[in-house]
């Protein structure tokens, strides 16, 4: 039954109604954001806005052209032939016999008998047909052609209008429009397409790392918090008859602290794992496009996927997280003895962390004043020993990264000559 439940949460749901897509259902219309809306929501949304439910996003349609989300449509008919073949029917003739194959050429689904015909007919024997077993992602290769010159392919790309026209289009109504093959300009939007890619999947290491680091810096707290506990102890065997109130007080002040710093990580880390969900999805969808997506529809996603990888990019977190190390303060330990109640605090060590000691200093013994500063000194040189292992890590990391768009860059170079 769970294994039956995470093949349907496979299925894509529309962003507003929470519906599954399906093949026959109401189509997917891609929204800037890049999650889907399917066409029932688009008609009915009220006001003609829609709010996205998934990242709270508004889209006003008066302002905002919608276009079908063909990439998740394969997705979705894909995933029909994986997990419920048995609602796919046979396409090249209505007898609602069951399909067992797919025509890559023909883009229909095939029963038995039309495979059997398909194969021994000299018109379509030479086309692939794919058993739902051995069926993979690919492209359609199938030109479209033009609403207006109904016999003419689409295989120009107009840069003005930004549409897929026809040789009768381009002397037409285009004739002063700057205007390429389909081939060119999907080439070009594909490099872009690449670049995005690289730079999301170098994001999303950056989040791992940052994520990473802030576990570790929960990790470190509690580590600290033990030993701050163990210290605590220690000090207070010795004047247990005055100190026991004084004890449980700090105790509890050090656990709000701990609990504070853990309630900072925490949101820290849930903002992070957000993010990063955030560039997931848009990588993944990036993969979705290069499994999926013709040429003419990479064509129209340029602006929905460039504008979400700049929202990553300028949401982007730093590379690690600096967490700040709490001590035990035991300035004044001979002079509690008669002032017991402003024994003790719990303190986040700074740059200036050295000057509170200091400051203290005509308060306490010498014996107090040197075991203080040896904790500190030990504590500082724990706290520089992490933070350069931190640093030589990411300085190898850069490294790495510099030579690998180093390299990418040459080879663009080398590829291309507008880079």
């Amino acid at each position: 039954m769970r294994f039956m439940s995470t093949r349907m949460d496979a299925f894509p749901k529309c962003s507003v109604c929470q519906q599954q897509f399906t093949p026959k259902g109401p189509a997917p219309f891609l929204l800037p954001c890049l999650h889907a809306v399917c066409e029932t929501c688009v008609t009915s949304a009220a006001g003609g806005v829609i709010s996205c439910s998934t990242c709270q996003r508004e889209v006003n349609l008066t302002d905002t052209n919608l276009q079908k989300d063909t990439v998740r449509q394969k997705v979705i008919f894909h995933l029909t032939v994986k997990h419920r073949p048995t609602e796919l029917l046979c396409t090249n003739e209505d007898d609602g016999n069951q399909a067992v194959c797919w025509c890559q050429d023909c883009e229909e689904l095939l029963c038995e008998y039309c495979q059997n015909m398909h194969s021994s007919v000299k018109l379509t024997r030479s086309h692939v047909v794919q058993n739902f077993c051995d069926m993979e992602p690919t492209a359609s290769n199938i030109p479209k052609f033009c609403s207006i010159h109904k016999y003419d392919p689409l295989y120009l790309f107009d840069k003005s209008c930004k549409r897929l026209i026809c040789a009768r289009c381009r002397f037409e109504d285009h004739a002063d429009h700057e205007v390429e093959k389909v081939d060119v300009a999907a080439e070009t939007v594909t490099k872009q397409l690449e670049y995005h890619k690289n730079e999301l999947s170098t994001l999303q290491t950056r989040y791992q790392a940052y994520m990473k680091s802030i576990r570790q810096g929960t990790k470190a707290t509690d580590e600290t918090h033990n030993s701050l506990k163990d210290n605590t102890r220690h000090i207070f065997q010795s004047l247990r008859s005055q100190l026991d109130q004084r004890e449980k007080e700090i105790l509890v002040d050090m656990e709000n602290h701990v609990k504070k710093t853990k309630a900072t990580h925490h949101a820290l880390l849930t903002a992070c794992e957000e993010d990063k969900k955030t560039c997931t999805r848009v990588l993944d969808y990036i993969n979705k496009v290069f499994l999926f997506a013709s040429k003419s529809d990479i064509l129209g996603l340029e602006r929905y996927v460039g504008e979400m990888t700049r929202t990553c990019l300028d949401t982007a977190a730093p590379q690690t997280y600096a967490v700040p190390t709490a001590v035990f303060n035991t300035n004044s330990l001979s002079k509690l003895k008669a002032n017991v109640s402003g024994f003790g605090a719990i303190l986040t060590m700074d740059m200036d962390g050295k000057s509170e000691i200091i400051a203290d200093r005509g308060t306490q013994t010498d014996d107090d004043f040197m075991a203080d500063v040896e904790m500190k000194h030990k504590m500082d040189m724990e706290e520089l020993k992490t933070k350069i292992d931190s640093d030589e890590k990411h300085i190898e990391s850069l490294t790495k990264l510099t030579d690998k768009l180093n390299s990418e860059i040459e080879s663009l170079k080398s590829v291309s000559p507008l880079i």
